[in-house]
């Protein structure tokens, strides 16, 4: 095969199989698809009860059991639709096939208890209430126009189907054909209105799905977001490698006029640029960057299954010793790389390291987010063959902005002192392990001012004794020495205290079984477990 013919079965794939389910949605998210059509059935519920409360207090004396009965069926089935629909992920076919499935029973219930009541003496071309569920699914529900067709067109077969369920089970004889029709017309024909303007919306649909398209990559779901920007969910258009993908609009983050809007995208571009020459396989992949033609900022990073350290102990309380150590020998893996580079990281916190699925490994760490790298002396060779010295050299602060996170700043960079180096990334460093070790912050302040001052004045308690689970005397003082107010007195570099980490012995060290044991009986639930991204600091300047 040439290349040109490789090429081109790659850019046009031949379908082997007719269109399925899983392709029935239009390009816009399954979620959220779900979310609308499991809040419908919620509403329908609703109404339902308020037409049974109808029947046994103001139309009490009119009622019928044919109506109460089929209004507590709908409840029932729109209470189980609601449900299904609103308690975990599923799959477009899924949703597909429980709105068709829906909409044909709404069709039916409701033409049952017309038809039960209906005298059909003469020609009469009236619109019932399956008519108007008919009409409203496609907007509530939007498919691609021949499955909008064929889900009305069932749904308006629901009609004669109650007619012949009313003449089977009773004595009641089938009027003339005539009459018959008039009552067919209505909902065949708001079929085929249904089915009239979704190609039309379909249309506009795809066009605002051409619209969440970032250079090859396509974006699909959003995660979050924040006061940032937001982070998608998005799959390579060729290769069918998903992806996240942050955005970040300039006047969102501090970028209010042209000087700053160019400082931010020199920010943004070193983030880009550093992040992808970093070799650690703990350092988050960056698969591409870029401006979108309306200005907004955005890069694309490996797709990460897991949870932040900021969540994980939040959820499941503090780590035993063993396991944070292991986490934090890998968080110094990536900062040894990025430190041999001359460049820290600066914004080391819980919510920037990430607690992934990597193959079949799991408590794989990530470091997220070197928006606020700088460099640091004299960048090394393969750094500087790589990377624009105009991009690296200078701070590239937006004015007023904080660089960093209060709750996890050195000192020196509380102080702005102008020879910050690597080893305010060990006292950030420091901070996490005492988070993790603890479920509390360093200093546990009530404003900022006092928390910057804590980190300038205060000694920290040890982790020992904020902690009910024993800790090695070597643990407790290695992340006391990360804490030390004087950078001298703190681990050399990340080098030194991956090193000391390492000797520290435990009678039941953190192996690969006892992570696997533990994600499958806290994560397992949630399948394969979730991607999280903190949008709200996501990209350069957060804190």
């Amino acid at each position: 095969m040439s290349t040109a013919s490789k090429s081109d079965s790659v850019r046009s794939p031949r379908r082997l199989v007719p269109e399925s389910l899983n392709d029935s949605l239009v390009p816009e998210t399954v979620a959220l698809t779900a979310r609308r059509l499991g809040f419908t059935a919620a509403i329908a519920a609703g109404v339902y009860v308020f037409y049974i409360t109808l029947y046994w207090t103001v139309w009490a004396h009119v009622a019928e059991a044919v109506g109460t009965a089929m209004s507590f069926v709908g409840l029932v089935i729109s209470l189980l639709t609601a449900a299904y629909l609103l308690r975990g992920v599923r799959t477009a076919a899924k949703v597909t096939a429980m709105a068709i499935t829906y909409e044909a029973f709404l069709a039916l219930s409701m033409a049952i208890t017309e038809s039960w009541r209906t005298v059909y003496r003469e020609a009469t071309a009236q619109v019932g209430w399956s008519a108007v569920v008919i009409m409203l699914f496609p907007f509530l529900i939007p498919a691609r126009p021949r499955v909008v067709l064929g889900s009305s067109l069932l749904a308006a077969a629901m009609t004669p189907v109650a007619m012949s369920i009313v003449f089977g089970f009773t004595d009641r004889t089938a009027p003339p054909f005539n009459v018959l029709v008039s009552y067919l017309i209505p909902p065949f024909a708001c079929a085929l209105l249904a089915w009239a303007p979704t190609r039309a919306l379909s249309q506009l649909r795809a066009a605002a799905q051409q619209a969440k398209r970032l250079g090859s990559y396509e974006l699909t779901e959003r995660l979050g977001a924040g006061g940032m920007g937001e982070v998608w969910l998005a799959n390579h258009r060729l290769l069918a490698r998903p992806a996240a993908v942050k955005l970040m609009k300039p006047e969102l983050m501090g970028a209010k006029d042209q000087a700053s809007r160019e400082t931010l995208l020199l920010r943004f571009e070193r983030e880009a640029q550093v992040t992808a020459n970093l070799e650690s396989p703990h350092t988050v992949e960056l698969y591409d960057f870029g401006v979108s033609p309306d200005g907004t900022l955005y890069y694309v990073m490996e797709r990460l299954h897991g949870v932040d350290l900021q969540t994980l102990v939040t959820e499941h309380g503090p780590l035993a010793p063993e396991r944070t150590v292991h986490l934090l020998l890998q968080a110094c893996d990536s900062l040894e790389d990025a430190h041999q580079r001359g460049l820290i990281h600066r914004d080391i916190k819980p919510a920037n390291l990430f607690v992934t699925r990597k193959g079949s490994m799991v408590d794989f760490l990530k470091v997220l987010d070197f928006g606020l790298v700088k460099r640091a002396g004299t960048v090394d060779a393969r750094t500087a063959s790589s990377l624009n010295e105009s991009v690296l050299g200078g701070n590239h602060t937006v004015a007023g902005q904080i660089v960093g996170t209060p709750a996890f700043m050195a000192p020196e960079v509380i102080l702005g002192e102008p020879e910050v180096d690597h080893r305010a990334d060990i006292y950030a460093l420091g901070c996490v392990a005492y988070w993790m070790l603890t479920g509390e912050l360093v200093f546990e302040e009530t404003t900022v001012t006092a928390e910057l001052a804590a980190h300038l004045l205060k000694a920290p308690v040890p982790p020992s004794e904020r902690t009910q689970t024993p800790l090695d005397p070597e643990l407790d003082r290695l992340v006391l020495s990360c804490l030390h107010k004087d950078r001298d007195q703190r681990p050399a570099s990340a080098e030194a205290l991956r090193l000391a980490l390492s000797k520290i012995a435990f009678r039941e060290p953190w192996t690969r079984d006892r992570s696997l044991a533990w994600w499958a009986e806290h994560l397992a639930a949630r399948g394969r477990a979730p991607d999280r991204v903190d949008a709200g600091s996501a990209g350069p300047g957060s804190g």
